[in-house]
């Protein structure tokens, strides 16, 4: 390890912190401008692939499927970057009815294994926090996303000053 990489290990420490704290005090204004964030990620690239759909389409090759799926991708990321509360909501909807019916799977191939294998009770314990983690997401889909960020507020926290301890070492070196 290079003694000059100290300042990587510093300043990426120092945003972990600072994203750490943000997901901590202010969960909600977070997870909001992540969601902006990500509709403005899905604006751009439906533009990309607009430009990409044209190009195509004046050499004459294919292009209504990716035409087709920039123009959604730019509705998708205006709808996300303009009602960002509704589309996390649904969005985190989805997934707990996702994960909810994972979670169920889990538990039923579990039962089905409980003669095949010895250690099932690993795959039901699986399928149940899945299920629960699911539930939770579909009855309280803005109450389970403040805690989840706020898990991952604490640990990045936690993994920053680490990063932040490693980078002052790492200074610290003999060459």
């Amino acid at each position: 390890m290079k003694k000059s990489n100290w300042v990587i290990f510093l300043v990426n420490g120092i945003i972990a912190v600072l994203f750490g704290l943000m997901a901590l005090f202010v969960p909600m204004t977070t997870i909001i401008t992540l969601t902006k964030y990500f509709g403005i990620v899905l604006i751009l690239g439906g533009l990309i692939m607009f430009y990409f759909s044209y190009q195509n389409m004046k050499a004459g090759k294919t292009y209504v499927l990716y035409m087709t799926e920039a123009f959604l991708a730019v509705i998708v990321g205006a709808t996300i970057l303009f009602y960002p509360k509704g589309s996390l909501q649904i969005f985190l909807i989805l997934i707990g009815v996702w994960a909810t019916i994972v979670g169920l799977l889990q538990i039923i191939i579990a039962v089905q294994m409980k003669k095949k294998v010895s250690n099932h009770g690993l795959f039901t314990i699986n399928g149940v926090i899945t299920l629960v983690f699911g539930l939770l997401l579909f009855f309280n889909p803005t109450g389970s996303i403040k805690v989840l960020f706020m898990v991952i507020g604490v640990i990045a926290v936690i993994a920053g000053l680490l990063l932040v301890y490693l980078g002052i070492k790492v200074k610290s070196m003999k060459e």
